[in-house]
């Protein structure tokens, strides 16, 4: 009865999800579960960060206790993330938008979408955040991570209950909506949220999949606002950083001009900080003893850099100096973007009242910024030139974080610095037609925040994400100036951050093409493929396909239809080769055989132990074997052999004399040569008749975008049909790599040291039982064009 009835439920579900359609109920509760999870840690590291400085600020009258408790704070909080990195789930470890970025091309990458990897991650990132501003990571990556998670967890209970298939197709759409419902979380702006996620994790994308984006981000962006709303954290669904800025249109000339000033600082800083993000992470990568130090003890060294962190920013030590290591990171924002002159504001402040560093008011959060000895405009360049070099090292930890929110930050303390020195310098403002418009250092921490964090991440949505950030849309001309010259420099000079740690991590990927250069219009694929081939032809034999898997590791071969002619038929994948060699030689075939022979008894002649399920005689090694050290076993993924181990025959029994031995692998032999003579039956194989291919005369440019779009790691080459070479990932990267430094070199000439080292290793053949010579004689050829 219970079973009908849920049978009944499962049918009316099915029937809604049919009529209503399963595509928008599935962006819908994406969006409502992300906007849930994220505003519920919002709140629960909002309660963290307030019992830390509760604690802080009731032991005022012990510094010694509240350093002590200022440090074991963030040093708890660090070793339990890294914890959870370590024995919960490893793939939760870091950002996990380079990965994302490789598995939209096609990559799978195991245990990365699973219910483990999600919980890891939002513990660890819950730790991390609570940490606030001393250990400086942020959420976007470790959000955008979970939200690709729950998208593939919800989209295979949908294909449950609608009844269909999955395919690599939906699951591409379904990670695109969770990329762009992760960044909407973490900012409240749809818009911006989906194109950042198109350009971090996309080389090229489809447009079809724009409302799928659009509408899962809208969702979660109206239900955090609504949660605000419910919790009387608003008063009404508004903007997350309210702005009040007057400012004249049109900006005059000299106001461009520094704002794309701004832009020249924030691409150079950005160019320096990605190498040393570079620098850093190949040298911990790379040197052994670090790498295995690091490796062995990720807890101890996550809990150093806390200490390190921590006592650096400790309020009343070397943090009254820096500013701002009581705010968190959405706080920071907050006294960035606030709509006063930092400057001017401290000198009335001081005439009337003498404060104490650091000022604990939770009032007005940029006094702050204040210090009796210290202009606000001195702590924050102390706060631009330390936190440089401090979320370096932070990023050396191997806990579920973000690094595009700390950019972000440091971007607008970077431009706060530049609009109040630009305060100072002109106090009266530019003049514009007679009128002095007055400067605002606002405008210029929202300009640095979109210019730097574009120039580091190489994108330009930036520069939406702030407008939907603030509602400030005055600054729209100036912040895009700023953001597109960080982004000419930044990648002039530099990979992105995300491909930074793509390449250093050597997961498959395709470098960018730099655009603009005819040089790449005129290399065609002829000039980059492989031109050694190994391939079957048609009606082959099971000695072909022994040769062949001995002599490469490709892990598929193409098909041709005849040696003189080579036309391409199709490719078959390795592992079904392998099973079919293996079945052919299976051990029941051969003991079956043996059995039949005349006087083939068992008891009588052989010995019989046990394998697995089956059994099969042990015979002692030939003596060819015993003096070449040989020791063969039989292998599913390879042919058949004795199993050199000497047996024991019980007691009783008298040994089996040499000519016995010599008479039964005499007739394996001639069994086995029998077996591997045979043609293949082409039906009993998994062939893909219509493998991807290029032309001889393709540019370098259409081989790219080809590869891109269909996530390919090879394609075949052929003219007029005919099979000619192959490029595969390698090939193609090396080709972007020598068009765009200058120093490709065409491979249309052949030569011995062009042979494929990445991508083919090859291997000698082993040597076939004297009774098998003709196997000599492979039906696989190696041609060059």
């Amino acid at each position: 009865m219970v079973t009908l009835c849920i049978a009944a439920v499962g049918r009316i579900l099915r029937s809604a999800l049919h009529r209503l359609g399963e595509d928008w109920i599935f962006l819908f509760l994406l969006g409502i579960c992300m906007a849930t999870i994220s505003f519920g840690l919002d709140v629960t590291i909002a309660k963290l960060q307030r019992l830390n400085l509760w604690v802080y600020d009731a032991l005022d009258e012990y510094r010694y206790l509240q350093y002590f408790s200022w440090v074991l704070y963030h040093t708890l909080l660090m070793t339990v993330s890294s914890a959870v990195a370590k024995y919960i789930a490893p793939q939760a470890a870091g950002s996990g938008i380079p990965e994302i970025k490789v598995t939209l091309r096609g990559v799978v990458l195991a245990e990365f979408f699973t219910l483990r990897t999600f919980i890891a991650k939002l513990i660890g990132v819950t730790c991390t955040l609570a940490a606030g501003s001393t250990i400086f990571l942020g959420k976007v990556g470790p959000f955008v991570h979970m939200a690709t998670i729950l998208a593939t967890l919800l989209g295979k209970v949908m294909v449950k209950l609608v009844g269909a298939k999955e395919n690599p197709s939906r699951k591409y759409e379904l990670l695109i909506a969770g990329a762009a419902v992760g960044v909407a979380c973490c900012f409240v702006a749809p818009v911006g949220g989906v194109l950042f996620s198109v350009e971090t994790t996309a080389t090229h994308f489809a447009v079809r999949n724009y409302w799928r984006g659009f509408f899962a981000a809208t969702c979660a962006a109206l239900m955090f606002r609504l949660l605000a709303v419910i919790n009387h954290e608003r008063e009404t669904v508004a903007i997350l950083f309210s702005t009040n800025w007057r400012v004249e249109f049109p900006f005059d000339l000299p106001e461009y001009l520094s704002y794309a000033i701004l832009g020249v600082v924030c691409g150079c800083v950005c160019c320096v900080y990605l190498y040393l993000h570079r620098v850093s992470m190949v040298f911990i990568n790379y040197n052994k003893s670090l790498g295995k130090f690091l490796r062995n003890n990720k807890i101890i060294y996550a809990a150093f850099v806390a200490l390190v962190l921590s006592s650096i920013t400790f309020p009343h030590g070397f943090g009254q100096y820096m500013g701002g290591t009581r705010l968190t990171m959405k706080e920071h924002l907050e006294t960035f973007f606030k709509n006063i002159t930092w400057g001017v504001e401290e000198k009335s402040i001081y005439l009337n009242v003498s404060r104490q560093p650091p000022n604990p008011t939770y009032d007005d959060n940029w006094l702050q910024w204040t210090h009796p000895q210290l202009s606000s405009v001195e702590k924050l360049a102390i706060f631009v030139v330390l936190k440089f070099f401090l979320l370096l090292f932070a990023n050396t930890m191997i806990i579920p974080a973000g690094y595009f929110l700390p950019v972000f930050v440091y971007g607008a303390g970077l431009g706060r610095l530049y609009g109040e020195i630009m305060a100072k310098i002109f106090p009266d403002g530019f003049i514009s037609e007679g009128i002095p418009i007055k400067i605002t250092p606002a405008g210029y921490a929202l300009a640095g925040a979109a210019a730097y964090s574009g120039a580091v991440t190489q994108t330009l949505s930036t520069a939406l994400l702030v407008f939907e950030l603030t509602g400030q849309m005055s600054h729209i001309l100036p912040v895009l100036i700023a953001v597109l010259v960080a982004n000419a420099i930044s990648q002039s000079c530099q990979n992105s951050f995300f491909d930074i740690i793509v390449i250093v991590k050597k997961l498959p990927y395709l470098p960018k093409l730099t655009m603009g250069k005819n040089c790449a219009h005129d290399v065609c694929a002829e000039d980059f493929m492989v031109t050694d081939l190994h391939y079957l032809v048609k009606d082959f034999k099971y000695k072909d396909i022994r040769n062949l898997l001995k002599c490469s590791d490709l892990k598929e071969f193409p098909i041709v239809d005849a040696e003189d002619s080579k036309i391409l038929l199709g490719s078959v994948k390795r592992k079904f080769l392998s099973k079919l060699l293996s079945d052919q030689l299976s051990t029941e075939r051969r003991i079956q055989y043996m059995m039949n022979q005349p006087g083939g008894n068992m008891d009588n002649n052989w010995t019989v132990t046990s394998l697995g399920d089956y059994s099969r005689p042990r015979l002692p090694k030939t003596a060819e074997e015993v003096e070449n050290g040989d020791t063969t076993t039989y292998s599913t993924q390879d042919t058949i052999t004795i199993e050199s181990e000497e047996t024991q025959r019980p007691v009783g029994r008298r040994r089996r004399s040499s000519k016995f031995r010599n008479q039964y692998l005499r007739m394996v032999e001639e069994w086995e040569c029998r077996q591997l003579n045979e043609v293949v039956d082409v039906e009993k194989l998994t062939i893909d008749p219509a493998p991807y291919r290029l032309l001889e005369k393709q540019t370098l440019y259409q081989c790219y975008d080809l590869f891109n779009l269909l996530g390919l790691r090879r394609a075949y080459v052929t003219n007029t049909g005919r099979l000619v070479g192959v490029v595969s990932l390698t090939e193609l990267k090396d080709a972007v790599h020598g068009t765009v430094k200058g120093t490709f070199t065409s491979r249309i000439v052949p030569k011995a040291e062009d042979n494929l080292q990445d991508s083919y290793t090859l291997q000698p053949l082993v040597h076939l039982p004297p009774d098998c010579q003709d196997l000599e004689e492979p039906h696989t050829k190696t041609t060059s064009t």
